[in-house]
């Protein structure tokens, strides 16, 4: 009997894109959410089983527990997967009492914590001579001065946990442009109790943005390798990718072995890379220790990264493979690159031209949209008009509310 497979967060196209991945192989694939209203990829036809779990954001100690009484049901372990990076810490922190049940990576202690952490990956970098951005951690008003004094403007404002300061902010991160700025930001960021950092912005458009994939098996061995280019972001500049191509670079590939090498990381994982415009140089930016949002692209292409990890883990590995040919097909999120072609025209960094001509360059591998698979596409659609409803009704009504109120106290003030 195959393996099964265990998917933590089914509420966003990577997860989507894994369960397609992995159900097109005849795996069976439970999908684990707390929130089946938001969690679109549920409705894939490729999910063997739902399953409702605890929300990890309130309780990771329960949802830790869950999956022990889980994993227990199983006649033989199945791989887990993580979606999102609190899925990849849990794993991390419980990964001793979790081994028994499920089959993952098998990563030195702690090392995904401090990769996920943007702090203990900067304190990394400096240990393993990884070149990112320079980059101070205001922790007291001594830091916070020698960090405004310090930076270039503009600079961002990045969080060391990023799923905790999106809650607060609504941002992966704050564009600032001056000392003020950067202070005030900074205090809205400790009274909310988030670890921050400043951060230097490498120059340069979107299209610098590379992204290295590998998976690096059991033994250690990088046996597959794809590069990828990002053509546009949500939100502009510091986001998502929106449109992002296969493409390939030697050096991106070699440089991104190297700062794997030198980690000791095992399992799929992907370095996020910037090249300076002026001196050529790679910067690195990020390490996803998740699955990727890019997963259709990698299929498309390929290289099966959700699979490939699968079969290294139930010790059935594929052949190695490293991609150093260029393909026709560019991922495409077309919901958000729409939304986000609107900033690029309003700050004036594409013409119309720009935009357009990479959709009829590339072949489309659709972020959501799958014609084997259409159902999660219209639950998506149905939780994008939610929110467009209850927009129109804050729009509507909160006004109404107020000139409401405002009329009842002029009443009761004249009655008084």
């Amino acid at each position: 009997m195959a393996a099964k497979a265990v998917i933590l967060g089914a509420n966003f196209y990577t997860a989507l894109g894994a369960i397609r991945t992995l159900g097109r192989h005849g795996v069976k694939v439970y999908a684990l959410d707390y929130d089946f209203s938001r969690a679109y990829a549920l409705s894939s036809r490729y999910v063997f089983r739902k399953v409702f779990c605890p929300d990890i954001n309130q309780d990771e100690e329960a949802l830790a527990d869950f999956l022990l009484r889980l994993g227990r049901q199983f006649e033989q372990p199945p791989v887990l997967m993580a979606s999102a990076d609190n899925y990849a810490l849990l794993i991390s922190r419980y990964a001793e009492e979790l081994a028994p049940y499920y089959l993952f990576p098998d990563n030195p202690p702690r090392l995904l914590e401090t990769i996920i952490n943007k702090r203990g990956l900067y304190r990394l970098s400096q240990q393993h001579g990884l070149q990112m951005p320079l980059t101070y951690f205001p922790d007291n008003e001594a830091a916070i001065k020698e960090a405004a004094e310090g930076i270039s403007y503009p600079c961002i404002v990045k969080p060391s946990i990023s799923h905790r300061f999106v809650k607060v902010f609504r941002s992966k991160c704050l564009l600032v442009n001056d000392t003020a700025s950067l202070i005030e930001a900074l205090k809205k960021a400790r009274a909310a109790g988030l670890e921050v950092m400043v951060q230097e912005i490498i120059p340069g458009f979107d299209d610098q943005m590379f992204c290295f994939d590998v998976y690096i098996n059991r033994e250690g061995r990088p046996t597959h390798t794809l590069v990828a280019q990002k053509l546009r972001q949500f939100p502009a500049n510091f986001g998502s990718s929106t449109l992002t191509h296969q493409c390939y670079d030697p050096e991106i590939v070699e440089l991104g072995l190297e700062y794997m090498r030198k980690l000791g990381y095992r399992g799929y994982g992907e370095i996020e890379f910037k090249r300076h415009p002026e001196n050529g140089r790679l910067y690195m930016i990020e390490i996803n220790a998740r699955l990727s949002s890019l997963n259709v692209l990698f299929d498309l292409c390929g290289v099966e990264f959700t699979y490939i990890m699968y079969r290294d883990l139930i010790g059935e590995p594929l052949p190695d493979y490293h991609l150093r040919e260029e393909k026709p097909w560019a991922f495409w999120h077309a919901y958000e690159d729409f939304v986000t072609i609107r900033q690029y025209r309003r700050t004036g960094q594409l013409t119309w031209g720009q935009i357009i001509k990479p959709w009829f360059t590339h072949r489309k591998a659709h972020a959501i949209w799958a014609a084997d698979d259409p159902k999660p596409l219209l639950s998506f659609g149905r939780i994008i008009f939610r929110k467009v409803v209850n927009k129109v009704q804050r729009l509507l009504f909160q006004p109404l509310q107020a000139f409401f109120q405002q009329r009842r106290k002029a009443v009761d003030k004249g009655v008084g």
